[in-house]
């Protein structure tokens, strides 16, 4: 779908790595071991979100898969919006972290999933009159399949495209900002055990002061490196290169 080979590349790493960071994610808030407050819909959505940026890269999925992701990125989006009322309160209560960002991606999605038949269906047919599931692909010639040139792309599909790219960017300045401000080290998992120094004595009622029990093995288990690994910075890295490349998806559509 895009002439430039490196760019391809460079744009499947990305969301190769977003959509692995996500599904860790969402494993350790399904398992109840995240460090910190997260939403799994919105964990979900990266990853389903990745693996439909990396097949678009690639291929085009044809009117069937269109209206697929249409109609899930459209609920995504619907889920979304639903929270926008609750705002930072339900995120510091655990719930979704950044509505109006997720309701952002999922738009700007189904924008990119509606529009690529415009953006794109001008592309003139190659030398050797190649093309994937209806769509001419990019090459030498400057005719359409009928003989005819191809149409030019409207110039308000054109407009949007630009608007929802700069939306993306202001989204990655956001998340570059909260990269740059979050601290790097991990937060303690919600509900993890305070370790006690089994040394230092419990004060009682009268100053009479005993030993402190330690506490039960069981509670004395470290958390695991996985969640511990997944800060609040590394959230944010991950958004910003979703959002990075989301954009630059956009504008090699043009």
């Amino acid at each position: 779908m895009i002439s430039s080979v490196p760019l391809s590349v460079l744009l499947t790493v990305i969301f190769a790595a977003t959509g692995g960071y996500s599904l860790l994610r969402w494993a350790s808030l399904r398992a109840g071991v995240a460090g910190h407050h997260g939403d799994r819909v919105a964990e979900l959505s990266h990853l389903v979100m990745s693996v439909a940026m990396i097949a678009m890269v690639w291929a085009y999925g044809g009117p069937a898969g269109n209206v697929a992701q249409i109609v899930l990125f459209t609920v995504l989006a619907g889920y979304f919006l639903a929270r926008l009322p609750v705002g930072r309160r339900g995120a510091r209560l655990g719930g979704c972290p950044a509505p109006g960002f997720h309701l952002l991606m999922c738009a700007s999605m189904v924008w990119m999933v509606a529009a690529m038949p415009l953006l794109m269906g001008g592309m003139p047919t190659g030398s050797a009159g190649g093309h994937m599931h209806g769509m001419p692909m990019g090459g030498a010639d400057s005719a359409g399949q009928d003989g005819q040139p191809p149409a030019p792309t409207p110039a308000w599909a054109v407009v949007v495209t630009v608007a929802v790219s700069v939306a993306l960017l202001a989204a990655a300045g956001y998340w570059l900002r909260r990269a740059v401000r979050t601290p790097a080290r991990p937060e303690v998992p919600v509900g993890a055990e305070v370790q006690v120094d089994a040394e230092v004595p419990a004060l009682i009622g009268g100053g009479e002061v005993r030993p402190a029990e330690p506490p039960a093995r069981s509670a004395r288990r470290a958390p695991s490196r996985v969640p511990a690994a997944l800060t609040p910075r590394r959230d944010a890295v991950c958004h910003l290169a979703m959002s990075v490349g989301m954009a630059a998806m956009c504008l090699a559509m043009l």
